[in-house]
């Protein structure tokens, strides 16, 4: 499996919305695994009572939110591997 660096994450981050591939790079997870959690996501966002634009993408905050992910702190070491 391979790791992603806080930059890669964070540039998936810059959509509004996240597919398969950018829910892969954010977890760092496989792409079933990305793929079954996008369909975790889709269910939670129609839960709260909001509709998707299309299939196969989600809100990125929904995913930001999944991951319990700390942005500030992923800047941070995104400065420091460009050795800011």
């Amino acid at each position: 499996m391979r790791k992603y660096t806080a930059s890669e994450q964070l540039n998936a981050m810059t959509s509004q919305w996240a597919d398969n591939q950018a829910i892969k790079v954010i977890g760092g997870i496989g792409l079933n695994k990305a793929a079954m959690i996008r369909r975790e996501i889709e269910q939670q966002v129609k839960n709260d009572g909001y509709r998707l634009p299309k299939p196969a993408i989600v809100p990125m905050e929904y995913v930001i939110e999944y991951f319990h992910i700390n942005i500030n702190y992923l800047k941070k070491l995104a400065k420091l591997e460009r050795g800011e």
